[in-house]
């Protein structure tokens, strides 16, 4: 039975530090469906190295494997085991036989045959069902703001018999008692109640499932449709879901005329997370990750299964109905559907590649695809792929607006056709090999979205600073950068930017300062550069018009002494997050902490000079940051809100 917690339960043993203190390595692995010897191989190196290994062949996977485990004592959990096949498993268990003694699998399923299979104890743990006073208790707490039980005690009875109705499936009593926060109207909660999903076939969770999905709005119902298209235990980042979305006409202009389409999209995960339909989410303040639970995967594509198809190596489906293709095995995709269904991909509007795209013909069989997607809307490679040069042919996409390969270490260069897609609205181009992003990124009229990786020691000017309606730059990994462009006063639009891991960088523009819609400014493992560049103005040309930020983030910057106080100071009616970390050499805050007015939220980890004068009480610089509601210092052991 699912939505027992048997994931939870099995996570939280691992990651128990008792447990893990036994152990040198701790994997974990997602198996889902398709149970192929080569993909729970490379997961299992995946987690334990972080190597996705897309270029090795099975001979050497296993080599791998072996040289990861041999000797030492190690925990692994297999998660969501479908397979029923006992010769499958008799094929990975020597493999797995490599560790020192002590080693141990935990495997989760919900298959008593597979249980039967892979396990060596005499019983396997059964999760019971959650007690009836235990489920009353969680949907209370679930569905009730604090005091507010008592208040309402006809919903306490009307809730008492949904619970009955969840058959002690605690997925199921979360899922109903989180569709009823903060409701008082009694009749909201009788049609739960009363809701005739009830009364089909299921163990308690299916039912409440659909009928969490039955009251969604009719836009959010859309979303959680469209995410079934991405594999099982897929890791989702927001602000990419959003522009996945966005290049799908999902989500609705609002009426504000300040809320942007992302806004808009963002406020959708955040419903969407509120009412359970995401898990293990994670706020990392300027992106947010998270997974979608394996039942309500099964759920979105059961409802979207006339337009959404997976292509494994058990399964081929394809209809002329067929709107979006998940491709879990490329090799069954290009042999065995390309050939069968060459002329009938016009209707396709997305296609995901989640296994690598490998092979002698690759490139070949990857033109072809593109010649019969004339009307893609979104092309995503999740992993990697052995053609240097990105087709040319990719320039017959006219309606893409979305462009994702972020794992690729072969390419090395972008086509000029690929600029001349105007429709495009977010391009990912995370190819680690990529000699450079080129001049011609101009003519992307419509890009709204970039994240980039290049060998390139300077961004050219005339390239991405023509981008006007670009909102969010990410600039990921790039270690040979030297300096951005100069001209990035013409990005009028851009509210985000993140510039992650560029060793080699050494100094910004100063026309950052110019960028009078920036909100969020973050800077993480960057060694070599100082901050104080975007002060320096020696030719005076362009005269710093003060971005409105909101969060500032400043992270392993162990060259910078002095933080940036016009940019600051520019953000005085603005700035409300500002975090500074692993900065050991940043020697005091700048005098205009003190004026700004709207800051909520001070964060100083692991910068001694700087966390010893910002000392609650007794920092020389406590004065300039007392009226923040919210100051945490590492070094300081009170951790309480400053109080007006």
């Amino acid at each position: 039975m699912g939505g027992l917690g048997k994931t939870s339960l099995a996570k939280s043993v691992c990651d128990a530090e008792n447990v893990k203190s036994h152990f040198e390595r701790k994997m974990e692995v997602c198996v889902s469906d398709d149970f192929s010897l080569k993909q729970v191989i490379q997961k299992i190196i995946k987690s334990a190295t972080g190597e996705r290994c897309a270029d090795l062949d099975g001979g050497e996977l296993i080599q791998k494997l072996e040289a990861i485990l041999n000797g030492r004592k190690y925990l692994l959990l297999l998660d969501d085991v479908w397979n029923e096949d006992a010769q499958k498993w008799l094929l990975l268990k020597p493999l797995l036989s490599k560790g020192a003694d002590g080693s141990k699998i935990i495997v989760t399923t919900r298959s008593q045959r597979v249980a039967e299979i892979m396990g060596t104890v005499n019983t396997a743990y059964n999760l019971s069902l959650l007690g009836q006073e235990d489920c009353l208790s969680l949907f209370y707490k679930c569905a009730f703001k604090e005091g507010q039980m008592e208040l309402y005690p006809n919903l306490v009875g009307i809730g008492k018999e949904i619970v009955a109705k969840c058959k002690q499936v605690p997925l199921a009593v979360i899922n109903m008692g989180t569709q009823l926060y903060g409701k008082t109207d009694e009749t909201e909660w009788k049609s739960v109640r009363d809701s005739e999903k009830w009364e089909e076939e299921g163990d308690g969770i299916l039912p409440a499932l659909k009928i969490s999905y039955q009251r969604l709005p009719t836009h959010l119902k859309r979303c959680l449709l469209y995410c079934s298209v991405f594999p099982k235990d897929y890791l989702f980042a927001d602000l990419l879901l959003v522009q996945f979305w966005m290049a799908h006409g999902l989500i609705l202009q609002s009426s504000n005329p300040n809320e942007k389409l992302e806004d808009v999209g963002l406020r959708y995960v955040r419903e969407l997370i509120s009412r359970c339909f995401f898990q293990d989410y994670e706020d990392r303040i300027v992106i947010a990750y998270f997974k979608m639970h394996d039942l309500m995967h099964d759920l979105a594509s059961s409802l979207a299964q006339n337009e959404f198809s997976i292509i494994s190596s058990q399964n081929h489906r394809f209809s002329k109905t067929t709107r979006h293709l998940s491709v879990i095995d490329s090799n069954s995709f290009f042999h065995r559907i390309l050939p069968k269904f060459s002329n009938e991909f016009d209707h396709v509007r997305s296609i995901l590649f989640a296994d690598i795209i490998v092979g002698p013909t690759c490139k070949t069989d990857f033109e072809k695809c593109l010649s019969g997607f004339k009307h893609l809307r979104s092309l995503e490679l999740m992993d990697d792929s052995e053609f240097k040069d990105f087709p040319e042919r990719i320039g017959v996409l006219k309606h893409l607006r979305y462009l994702h390969f972020f794992w690729n270490t072969e390419m090395t260069r972008l086509p000029k056709s690929l600029f001349k897609l105007q429709n495009l609205q977010a391009l990912v181009a995370g190819a680690k090999g990529l000699e450079g992003l080129p001049k011609d990124v101009r003519y992307m009229i419509n890009l709204r979205f970039l994240f980039l990786v290049t060998q390139q020691k300077r961004l050219p000017e005339g390239g991405i600073g023509c981008l006007k309606f670009l909102q969010t730059l990410y600039i990921f990994l790039c270690q040979n950068l030297e300096t951005l462009c100069e001209d990035m006063h013409g990005l009028k639009c851009l509210r985000k930017l993140f510039i992650v891991g560029c060793d080699s960088l050494i100094s910004l523009p100063r026309s950052i300062q110019c960028l009078t819609t920036l909100e969020e400014f973050c800077i993480l493992d960057c060694e070599k550069l100082d901050l104080m560049t975007i002060e320096e103005d020696k030719e005076k040309k362009i005269q710093p018009l003060s971005p409105p930020l909101r969060i500032v983030i400043f992270d392993n910057l162990p060259e910078t002494l002095t933080l940036p106080e016009q940019l600051l100071q520019g953000s005085a009616e603005s700035l409300q997050t500002f975090i500074i970390k692993n900065s050991p050499n940043i020697r005091e805050m700048p005098e205009c902490i003190s004026n700004l007015n709207k800051l909520q939220n001070l964060e100083i980890t692991r910068c001694p000079r700087l966390s010893k004068r910002c000392r609650r009480g007794t920092g020389e610089d406590w004065p300039k940051i007392k009226h923040i509601r919210r100051i945490e210092v590492d070094d300081d052991d009170s951790d309480e809100e400053t109080s007006h």
